[in-house]
């Protein structure tokens, strides 16, 4: 994920980015292609997801519990 600086990219198979993201300037680079020069900032795909999604599925980042995972393994 990364958010254009300056330049032009095509991601017409970007299904996994909204148009109102795209309209700020955010790509998918994996199914991106340049059209023109590019200057672009690295995004966390976490911070892109939760820009997208997080007001429908979750109240903020989800946090990593090592206890619960514990748990969940217990018997492997």
């Amino acid at each position: 994920a990364v958010r254009i600086k300056s330049g032009q990219i095509k991601q017409p198979e970007a299904l996994g980015i909204s148009a109102e993201l795209k309209s700020k300037g955010y790509a998918l680079l994996c199914v991106g292609f340049p059209a023109s020069d590019l200057e672009v900032e690295t995004q966390d795909e976490d911070e892109v997801y939760w820009l997208q999604f997080g007001r429908y599925f979750a109240r903020g980042p989800i946090e990593r519990d090592d206890y619960a995972l514990e748990l969940a393994m217990g018997d492997e």
